[in-house]
């Protein structure tokens, strides 16, 4: 049988750097990691492709007996218009992934079989029901799967030469219990992972395919820590013995501060950069949203000391939440500030389908509408210490202010002289790094606007002074402003129009089940 699974293209977005793809000679960041996994948990005797539409176009009358599709919520016009075309042309279309487990009800009349949940499990059981010629219309986990037990992905099928870098994963699940987060809704609070054999297999696989960069797509690499630390002493050893030919990044819960071993196998398996769910400095607002673990110590402490192992901080910060009045914006900007914290993922506060703040708000009536997935245009709860439109207002003013030139380079270089020795790669330059950090000198000098220009060259210029070894880094930094910088200026137009149309009044916004009722 052949199958052809297909990933929809990413709408623009904090991490799509789309600005940038062209400097960066790429198409996409990176992969989603779904399909390939869907690929490797395919039986050999099923020939299987792979479209990501993100780094090519979608062919729907590919020769293939069976469509799969994959996405989340904010894919979710996308999915509906992949899934009525291929069905359209008489192809038999199977939804699974994050949109399909959270929001079923949205899912079920776009195809023929609906995938709820994880499908190391489900997804060999339909395919055996169908060449048996009596598959259901619906599976759905039965329990979590045991990861150890998990194939490799088939990294193989991805068109690996048009991404930035490569995914992989090691574990699911995290302990924690925040309000808002949709992670413990689909994975479960009970961390599981694969085996460190399995990782270092998957790490070899993009290796040998010319990676340079992976990305560890946990939502909490740290959740179970003993299971991480022997991992990390893993791709210590591998990185060591292979002169550190990779650059690794993932996502760690704030805890990973208090643990000075853990922070130094990060650094010594050349982990580069982690993404840290801090959300707000205000404690009231952590502990409203049950973010407890980012409560049990100073917050810029924690960050400091990460930073001082030679690892990047990436923020994750949130506006909106119930302790939130007009003076967050001011105190968010100068958290980050302080901290050194370059990029910072800031949005507002989303009631995501499933999670325990969903069905709050949804009981209080604050619940505006379902959720879109796009936590930087749009919040959909009515807030509480402010009117929407000082919210709006607030957060329009904090995303200006985070990425101005000045504020930006400041972070950058407070950052770059507090950092402490990073694990560097043994092997000389190559010609494709020479030839990209060209690329990116041309884009943010040469052919910028003066005002790019300038910031770029005071930027570069400030660390050859200072830090000369971080220049390469700073350069890194300066594309990275590009993209943010640009994708910013976009959101904040989109802010002002939707203010300069009034559309922000709670007057014109009833909670989502008052309008339903109104509809019936």
């Amino acid at each position: 049988m052949k199958i052809h699974l297909v990933t929809p293209r990413n709408p623009p977005s904090f991490w799509t750097y789309d600005r940038i793809l062209p400097t960066l000679g790429k198409r996409c960041i990176f992969p989603n990691l779904s399909m390939p996994t869907v690929a490797g948990l395919t039986p050999p005797e099923h020939e299987v492709t792979l479209c990501d539409e993100n780094v090519r176009e979608v062919d729907f009358d590919v020769d293939a007996d069976l469509i799969g599709i994959t996405g989340y919520i904010i894919h979710a016009p996308r999915i509906r218009e992949l899934a009525r075309e291929f069905r359209r042309r008489g192809h038999r279309v199977v939804i699974g992934g994050p949109f399909a487990t959270l929001c079923p009800e949205r899912v079920r009349e776009l195809c023929d079989v609906l995938f709820i949940g994880e499908a190391e499990e489900t997804w060999p059981e339909f395919l055996a029901d169908l060449e048996r010629g009596r598959f259901r219309s619906e599976y759905r986990e039965a329990g979590k799967p045991d990861l150890s037990r998990a194939p490799m992905p088939r990294f193989d099928l991805l068109d690996v030469d048009r991404y930035h870098a490569l995914t992989i994963q090691f574990g699911r699940g995290c302990p924690f219990r925040c309000e808002f987060c949709d992670i413990i809704v689909m994975y479960g609070r009970r961390p599981r992972t694969k085996t460190p054999e399995q990782v270092l297999a998957e790490i070899a696989a993009c290796h040998r395919l010319g990676a340079n960069q992976v990305f560890i797509v946990d939502d909490n690499f740290i959740g179970d820590r003993n299971r991480a630390k022997a991992v990390l002493r893993a791709i210590a050893g591998w990185s060591e013995a292979h002169g550190h030919p990779i650059a690794f990044n993932t996502e760690v819960s704030l805890n990973v501060a208090s643990d000075p071993e853990l922070l130094e196998l990060l650094r010594r398996a050349r982990f580069t950069t982690v993404f840290v769910g801090i959300e707000s400095p205000r404690v009231a607002s952590l502990e409203e949203t049950r973010k407890t673990q980012n409560t049990r110590g100073d917050l810029l402490e924690s960050v400091r000391r990460i930073q001082a192992f030679g690892i990047q901080v990436q923020a994750g910060m949130i506006v909106g939440f119930d302790h939130d009045d007009p003076t967050i914006f001011e105190e968010q900007l100068r958290f980050v500030q302080e901290a050194a914290i370059p990029v910072s993922m800031t949005g507002m506060l989303q009631a995501l389908p499933g999670t325990p703040l969903h069905q709050r708000v949804e009981r209080e009536g604050r619940l505006l509408a379902e959720s879109t997935g796009d936590q930087f245009v749009f919040s959909n709860i009515v807030p509480r210490s402010m009117t929407r439109e000082e919210l709006y207002r607030g957060y329009r003013e904090l995303l200006r202010r985070l990425y101005d030139y000045d504020l930006y380079r400041e972070r950058v270089a407070a950052f770059l002289a507090r950092r402490g020795a990073q694990v560097a790669k043994g092997a000389r330059t190559t010609r494709r790094e020479l030839a990209l950090l060209l690329r990116i000198l041309r884009d943010t000098v040469l052919r910028a606007d003066p005002r790019r220009a300038i910031f770029t060259l005071r930027l570069l210029g400030g660390t050859l002074l200072r830090r000369p070894a971080a220049f390469r880094d700073a350069v890194s930094f300066a594309v990275t402003h590009k993209a943010l910088y640009e994708y910013m200026e976009e959101l904040v137009a989109h802010l002002d129009h939707a203010l300069e149309r009034g559309e922000l009044g709670e007057a014109r916004l009833a909670p989502a089940s008052a309008r339903a009722a109104g509809a019936g």
